[in-house]
């Protein structure tokens, strides 16, 4: 069992949440788990003692539907999860804490992560299912960004059978390549967004397991799920999933069937879509800029990795016999040109940076760490920034802007 679903019931949780709602979630499964509800101490503490016990020792042998029940509910038992079920109750018209507000009470502390997404999922399914989907498009850290190679294009999704021409398309894919026989594919279409997301097989995993005293296999085939945004506007799209060579796949499938063109976005493929030299030729002078009306509040440049590679003329990357790792809380390359003072940054290249990026929300400012590595790669631990935190880099000419007409210039 994974271990965020033993950890599901900490201390903290434990001692704070509603009891009643543990026992609405676990009373399908009590005989199932050898677990006696009725048999629980009477003093309150010890009560809640006793169900942190339970989950402190929960294994396997919790029921199938219990556990991806506890599963899912600790995928949104975050911060970013918690405010996905807020955005999504606010704009269904529910209040999904009110029946447990106590009159006269503020803020009452009990509303954490992990109460709101149980209370969602006990009351608000639909609620919980949607913002679980939503949650599947933070999931990868990396994406594979494309471009299409023209403006203008229409999206054909809307069209008799376009999208299931699409699914059956994608079931074939992953059927061929992991030999699995599951694939649900889910569209959510926002104002200026297309987001599609795929739930499919991967490869099969086989584990020792300990059944009942005795050693055994397991063999299963994980559900995991690729993501893709389509942004009309900007001709642009990201594509999440776990292995390239899907996430590949699927940019080909996508435009093929939804743009009517398969190769659309063969051109940005190789093209350079995020750079650092505005870092390379201002050096320590290097500031990041953005709307100080807006909700990018800070950035700061807390690493960077520099060598002296190259790329010589035959194209290939002659490699560095040495590199240098720094980091600072504000300006890393300040705090490199007063370490090392004798080293000019326009002699070396720039390898990676990490940025910490504060967002104001809802009152509160969240840091996201960004890392950037040209030429094509952009990852970060919270995506529900993501386009915020890419027009920002535009804005800076580190992520270098879609090019108009290129179709047009390419045929000249």
């Amino acid at each position: 069992m994974p271990k965020r679903i033993r950890n599901f019931v900490d201390r903290a949780f434990s001692r704070t949440v509603d009891i009643e709602l543990l026992h609405r979630l676990l009373s399908p499964y009590l005989s199932q788990i050898d677990f006696d509800w009725d048999e629980l101490p009477e003093q309150d503490a010890k009560r809640r003692e006793a169900i942190f016990n339970l989950f402190a020792r929960a294994d396997t042998q919790f029921p199938a539907k219990l556990q991806f029940a506890l599963y899912n509910i600790s995928t949104l038992s975050t911060d970013v999860g918690a405010r996905i079920i807020q955005e999504i109750a606010t704009d269904a018209g529910v209040d999904i804490l009110a029946p447990h507000r106590v009159d006269g009470s503020a803020d009452d502390l009990r509303f954490t992560p992990r109460f709101m997404a149980l209370v969602t999922w006990l009351d608000h399914r639909n609620i919980f299912d949607r913002a679980l989907s939503a949650a599947a498009f933070l999931a990868h850290s990396s994406k594979l960004e494309r471009n299409a190679d023209r403006e203008d294009v229409e999206m054909r999704h809307h069209e008799a059978g376009v999208q299931d021409a699409f699914a059956e398309a994608a079931r074939q894919h992953f059927a061929s390549r992991y030999n699995g026989h599951y694939c649900d594919v889910r569209w959510f279409e926002e104002e200026d967004l297309l987001r599609v997301l795929i739930l499919h097989g991967s490869k099969p995993e086989t584990k020792n397991i300990d059944q009942e005293g005795a050693e055994d296999t397991l063999k299963f085939r994980e559900i995991v799920q690729s993501t893709i945004e389509y942004d009309p506007r900007r001709g642009s799209m990201t594509v999440g999933s776990k292995a390239a060579p899907d996430s590949k796949k699927l940019i080909k499938l996508f435009g093929e069937h939804i743009l009517g063109d398969g190769d659309i976005f063969e051109a940005s493929a190789k093209e350079q879509l995020y750079t650092l030299e505005p870092l390379q030729t201002q050096g320590a002078a290097f500031k990041f800029h953005f709307d100080p009306d807006g909700d990018i509040t800070h950035v700061a440049l807390r690493e960077v990795r520099v060598d002296e590679a190259e790329i010589t003329k035959t194209g290939r990357l002659r490699r560095s016999p040495w590199f240098l790792t720094l980091g600072d809380s504000q300006n890393a390359l300040k705090r490199l040109k007063d370490v090392a003072s004798g080293v000019d940054i326009a002699d070396l290249r720039i390898v990676h940076a990490k940025i910490d990026v504060t967002i104001e929300v809802d009152d509160a400012e969240v840091v996201v760490p960004v890392t950037i590595r040209p030429p094509r790669t952009v990852s970060m631990r919270d995506h529900s920034h993501e386009r915020l935190i890419r027009e920002m880099l535009e804005d800076n000419d580190i992520r270098k802007r879609r090019r108009t007409g290129q179709a047009a210039a390419a045929a000249e």
